[in-house]
């Protein structure tokens, strides 16, 4: 018994892949006559301009709706918001406490006011951004 070695050079050369002979002629012929026969049908269904847009309409409607939603809910937080306004302070002192207070006294404290207050605003004002 012989044993033949592989050559891949050998195997370069030929193809390995064969058509058998007269396959391709008349190949379009059989494949159509193995079909089963149907009408074709030439009349389309027409689509209306209102089913051309409905899915545009969909989506338009979608977003107001979304945009609504959002905007409601950014309503309630600024409502709350004004509600309670840091800025405002609430101070309960007895008349003879402020009568006791003199002149340079009020105008020191309402320079102290005006610096609280605008600290206060510069900090809310990083907080929005």
């Amino acid at each position: 018994m012989k044993i033949q070695q592989f050559n891949i050079e050998d195997g370069k050369k030929k193809n390995p892949f064969r058509m058998p002979e007269g396959y391709m002629e008349g190949l379009t012929d059989q494949i159509m006559a193995r079909l089963p026969e149907r009408p074709q049908q030439k009349e389309t269904k027409a689509v209306s301009m209102a089913d051309k847009m409905r899915p545009w309409l969909y989506l338009a409607a979608s977003f107001i709706g979304l945009l609504l939603i959002f905007k409601g809910i950014q309503g309630e937080r600024v409502q709350k918001d004004h509600t309670a306004d840091p800025l405002l302070v609430k101070t309960e002192s007895p008349e003879a406490s402020l009568n006791a207070i003199s002149e340079e006294d009020q105008e020191f404290l309402e320079y102290l006011e005006a610096q609280y207050a605008d600290e206060l605003f510069l900090e809310e004002v990083e907080a929005m951004e």
